[in-house]
């Protein structure tokens, strides 16, 4: 998105316009390459009911993309944990 000022052509586009288009064709914007990687999420969780009503749950996810060296050094791996405490109805 553009924030403001000119463009190496000169031209002043509205701010928030969309000026990838413009910087590919001047040359100083390359067009990247389209590409797609396998990527995998693995999780498990357990909810343990406290009282009647009452349960508290915690999970666990990991995710892996496989990028080439263009998106990054490697692949790319997540980490993530949730806790969460609820009331069943």
């Amino acid at each position: 998105m553009f924030g403001s000022g000119a463009l190496p052509d000169g031209t002043v586009p509205n701010i928030g316009s969309d000026v990838t288009s413009t910087l590919e064709t001047s040359g100083i914007l390359p067009t990247p390459v389209r590409t797609n990687a396998f990527m995998y999420t693995l999780g498990g969780g357990v909810q343990v009911p406290v009282t009647t009503h009452w349960a508290a749950d915690l999970g666990y996810r990991y995710s892996r993309i496989a990028a080439d060296t263009a998106l990054s050094s490697g692949a790319l791996g997540t980490n993530a944990m949730t806790f969460g405490f609820g009331y069943r109805f």
